[in-house]
């Protein structure tokens, strides 16, 4: 048989192969569409990507040196917003919570994950995404573990899919937990701290200043002149971590008596100048407001260093101190003061620390200069203050509630008077202390007082240096009164004892008030001829004379029609008042000029990207937009955006009245620039924000009020 017969003939051969083919194909038809079906049921379940990283910025640190930690929850479904990991067991540190970050999946939008200024994932999905930043700190040196955190998801258990240290100082281990390692500060004689406090123990509303001390060494002649700082020479300055030079941070209770603002400003270094740096604030800006950089000493100028990422100093004036070294010899140090004045109106411990970080230049014989840099950290032993109640054992009913020492003045205006005529009554504390919780004394309560006066409630006036109660009184009896001395206790804080003053005791001269008699109630030489008969219709009923008319003056007309007058007159004036006020409330005019002013600062931002997208340029820009989104949301909320934060702006935006898939939109853009203060972003990135950033401001809000 020849080939094609074998192959071809009859076509039994052929039509065995067709039919098998289409038996194949329709089977393999019938799976592909029986798995659409299955994946648009079940496709979001099945595809469902859980992941948990957790991570530090850096595995080598020192005692009490604080450091970020980091986790996040990604998840293809909706993630509870209640979730809240679990640190009871990291017993080996105190935990500050600095952030908590729980955003939906409402729209797909590209995200990066940033640990520390460090971007540790890029992506875009519309995965939900729950980010929890803290601030660790050791309380011991060593080897420490930081467990794997405990995160229960729709009543599961989750375990951390990777952990990473963006320093590459360590590593994480495979369940989760991170190993750190906790040094003591370096021995060294180049930079001393302490914490000074002028008071350890103190009352509620007792002021008290603390003062950080930083001495650095100064260098030998042959490297710098002896009138030279050893700061001036560094081109990076240390930076200075101090929990009390930062208000968000504040113990509840604890308030500063200077804003922040005008604290850093009396000792920021002047530009010729070099100092330290605090809190970051170099870097990262201090939000500070308008009046700061509208005011003299070129604060203009400090502004345009902020913008431009350059970095701030500050140093207060130094003095020159004389203290032995490692060696025990006497050696020169250069002596700074950071002094800050605190109050707290509550009970309760507060702890007063400081570290310091950076390079000095140090002595160095090998060296051709004389000189090298030397990495240090040092810190400063935390001050503890107590804050203590008044005793309640013998504490008089009179205590007003002041504390210091004071003397006690007391007057009253005017001495001679009529009964009930009003008089005014002063009492003045006067000496140094807290009154800012006093409380007027009582009057009502002392009954000598009460027989022969009426007391009204007293306004109240008071510094640190005095406290002034005026009360109104009237007599309601009359001849030679004596107004009696009242008891004022406050608390001595120096010898911890109620003082007791007494008011000085008021002669008064009291008359009656003067009454007329019928003459000259009538004013008639021959009324006496006159017969006056009680009538319920009135005197006139009884008069039968002529020349008698009634002369009562209608002063219901007069007073209707002055009415009307002033009616008419007060309604023209408030129809102005209301014109002119709406024309020029500051609050409308903010809010009206709110989007053009964010959409001009938008432009601003785009004609400089197309000249300059360098890398240092990006940052610039991402800290230029997140200012401009932070101001559009100020603007509309007629608030200071002075220290927003991203959960500030957000949370402003949706009491607005701001759209939930615009909100969360707005959080992940606001996330996005944070980062870019790290580096951590490029420039694809910077225009898929900025298209963000035109979509939110595309959709005005209608604002509630």
């Amino acid at each position: 048989m020849k080939l094609n017969e074998f192959v071809f003939g009859n076509g039994i051969f052929m039509k065995d192969i067709i039919l098998k083919f289409q038996l194949f194909f329709n089977s393999f038809f019938v799976n592909i569409i029986f798995l659409l079906v299955l994946f648009c049921m079940f496709g979001r379940e099945l595809l469902a990507d859980l992941s948990m990283t957790v991570a530090v910025d850096r595995a080598v640190i020192y005692k009490g040196e604080r450091f970020m930690y980091q986790i996040v929850i990604t998840d293809s479904n909706q993630i509870d917003a209640s979730i809240a990991p679990d640190l009871s067991g990291y017993n080996d540190f105190e935990i500050r919570v600095l952030s908590r970050q729980v955003s939906d999946n409402s729209s797909s939008a590209s995200f990066q994950v940033i640990i520390n200024g460090k971007v540790v994932r890029n992506g875009s999905s519309t995965q939900s995404r729950a980010v929890f930043v803290y601030e660790l700190t050791p309380k011991r040196e060593g080897n420490l573990l930081i467990p794997a955190p405990v995160v229960f998801l729709k009543g599961k258990k989750i375990l951390p899919t990777s952990v990473l240290v963006t320093d590459k100082s360590g590593k994480g281990n495979a369940d989760g937990s991170i190993p750190v390692t906790v040094k003591l500060p370096d021995e060294q004689d180049i930079v001393k701290m302490r914490v000074e406090t002028d008071l350890n123990r103190l009352y509620p509303f007792q002021p008290f200043y603390v003062t950080l001390v930083v001495q650095v060494k100064s260098l030998p002649a042959g490297v710098l002149s002896a009138d030279a700082s050893p700061i001036a020479v560094l081109r990076e300055p240390p930076n200075i971590t101090i929990d009390w030079a930062n208000d968000n941070a504040l113990p509840k209770g604890l308030r500063p008596t200077q804003s922040l603002n005008d604290w850093l400003s009396s000792i920021r270094a002047p530009r010729s100048q070099r100092g330290f740096a605090i809190n970051e604030y170099a870097t990262r800006g201090l939000g500070f407001d308008d009046d700061f950089f509208g005011s003299a000493g070129g604060m203009g100028d400090f502004m345009s260093d902020m913008m431009r990422g350059r970095i701030l100093h500050f140093a207060p004036a130094p003095i020159k101190v004389t203290r032995k070294d490692a060696n025990g010899v006497n050696a020169t140090y250069w002596e700074y003061r950071f002094i800050r004045k605190f109050m707290s109106n509550e009970i309760g411990e507060f702890k007063f620390g400081a570290a310091i970080k950076g390079n000095f230049v140090v002595e160095d014989r090998t060296s051709r200069d004389g000189a090298s840099l030397q990495r240090i950290y040092a810190i400063a032993p935390e001050v503890l203050v107590n804050v203590v109640d008044v005793p309640v054992a013998n504490r008089p009913a009179s205590y007003i509630g002041a504390f210091g020492k004071f003397d006690l003045k007391t007057d009253i205006q005017p001495r001679k008077a009529k009964r009930g005529e009003p008089m005014t009554l002063t009492l003045k504390l006067i000496g140094e202390g807290s009154t800012g919780n006093v409380k007027p004394p009582d009057l009502t309560a002392n009954k000598e007082i009460t027989a022969n006066f009426k007391t009204h409630s007293p306004t109240e006036e008071g510094d640190d240096h005095s406290c002034t109660f005026t009360y109104p009184i009237r007599a309601t009896q009359s001849g030679n009164i004596i107004f009696p001395s009242i008891p004022i206790t406050y608390f001595d804080v120096k010898n911890e004892s109620f003082v007791t003053l007494q008011s000085e005791a008021i002669e008064l001269d009291i008359s009656d008030s003067e009454q007329l008699n019928n003459g000259f109630i009538f004013g008639n030489n021959n009324s006496s001829s006159i017969n006056f008969e009680r009538s319920e219709r009135g005197l006139i009923a009884n008069m039968t004379e002529r020349n008698v008319v009634n002369q009562a003056v209608d002063f219901l007309g007069w007073v209707l029609f002055l009415v009307g007058l002033l009616l008419v007159y007060l309604i023209f004036w408030l129809f102005l008042f209301f014109l002119r006020r709406f024309d020029s409330d500051p609050r409308r005019r903010r809010r009206s000029g709110a989007l053009s002013r964010a959409k001009s600062s938008l432009n601003r931002v785009q004609q400089k990207l197309k000249t300059n997208n360098s890398s240092d340029a990006i940052i610039l820009y991402g800290s230029e937009l997140q200012n401009l989104l932070f101001g559009y949301i100020a603007d509309l909320s007629c608030v200071s955006e002075q220290g927003m934060t991203t959960k500030d702006a957000c949370t402003k935006y949706k009491e607005l009245g701001g759209e939930h898939e615009l909100s969360m939109k707005l959080n992940t853009v606001l996330e996005m620039l944070d980062g870019a203060k790290y580096g951590g972003l490029d420039l694809k990135s910077l225009d898929d924000l900025i298209v963000s950033i035109e979509d939110i401001l595309a959709h005005p809000i209608n604002l509630k009020k």
